[in-house]
């Protein structure tokens, strides 16, 4: 009697790119899932897929279901950390005791889910011939299956076109780095105004602004300055070098003095000295007797 030969069972190595690599090795060897994993109960797990990516996910659901029917399995050792488990479980008001099994199997759970979710997401990832996972590729292995939909509020529907969406966007950011640079250019500093300082002239004409002359002509004000004068000095408000001596015969000097004096009433309380006339006052004692402390 012929003794039938049968073909060995699939390696599913999860060396070779994990469980996408393995499934996608298994898919390509021609290894068939059955058939129940196309319909029924098992029908929305390859939901929104077609062609190869359909197979690789049903083969990974596939090997999945022997796993847990078949293999020994290790409760010590978990994938998912219990605590954080727990934690959420009782995040429910409702919830009381959690058993021990309890969180065992949502690990198990956790881990299908994310595994599943990851395939999807690497599938859309290869599709558009990149091989970096992006939240856009999440977003769109949402959007192809019904049973994520309770993931709307996390990740919205209009994440999924991030990644072709950003290229219809207009480049803003271009035009304020533009205008930023437009900025910070150095403006063209306007020369000074040239006033041409001449011989006589101190600054610009008070007429071109509409004020007017400080000082008279005749005070020494426009066209009356002195050229051997330097720059740096103000103009004399008054002419002549001796403004300030007493002494001196012109405005303030000499007879001036005297008038000035003698226009005083004569009820002034006479001043006391210190003996002596005083340089310049000769012509005084006719108008102001000093008394003085020498003797008299």
């Amino acid at each position: 009697m012929d003794q039938q030969q049968k073909a060995p069972a699939p390696v599913y190595d999860l060396s070779h790119g994990g469980h996408y690599g393995a499934s996608a090795a298994l898919s390509a060897q021609g290894y068939v899932p059955h058939t129940e994993l196309y319909s029924g109960l098992w029908s929305n797990i390859n939901q929104g897929l077609t062609g190869p990516s359909r197979e690789i996910l049903a083969t990974y659901w596939q090997q999945t279901i022997n796993h847990l029917e078949t293999d020994t399995h290790d409760f010590k050792i978990h994938q998912l950390p219990l605590a954080r488990i727990k934690k959420v479980m009782k995040a429910d008001p409702e919830v009381k005791m959690i058993s021990a099994e309890a969180p065992i199997l949502f690990a198990k759970g956790c881990d299908i889910f994310i595994t599943e979710l990851t395939m999807r997401a690497w599938i859309h990832a290869e599709d558009n011939k990149r091989r970096t996972l992006q939240r856009s590729d999440i977003a769109a292995a949402l959007a192809k299956s019904d049973m994520f939909d309770f993931l709307i509020d996390i990740v919205p529907r209009e994440d999924s076109a991030g990644h072709g969406s950003s290229s219809k966007r207009p480049n803003t950011s271009g035009q304020a780095a533009a205008a930023q640079v437009q900025q910070q250019q150095p403006q063209p500093q306007m020369p000074p105004p040239d006033y041409g300082l001449q011989p006589g002239t101190m600054g610009p004409p008070d007429s071109q602004y509409g004020r007017p002359q400080m000082y008279p002509a005749h005070m020494g004000g426009d066209g009356q300055h002195d050229p051997n004068q330097g720059y740096g000095q103000p103009p004399q408000m008054f002419g002549g070098g001796d403004m300030y001596n007493p002494y001196a015969q012109g405005q303030f000097g000499g007879t001036g003095a005297q008038q000035m004096y003698s226009n005083l009433p004569a009820q002034r309380p006479q001043s006391q000295g210190y003996g002596g006339p005083r340089p310049g006052t000769a012509g005084r004692d006719q108008q102001v007797n000093e008394q003085g402390y020498g003797p008299g």
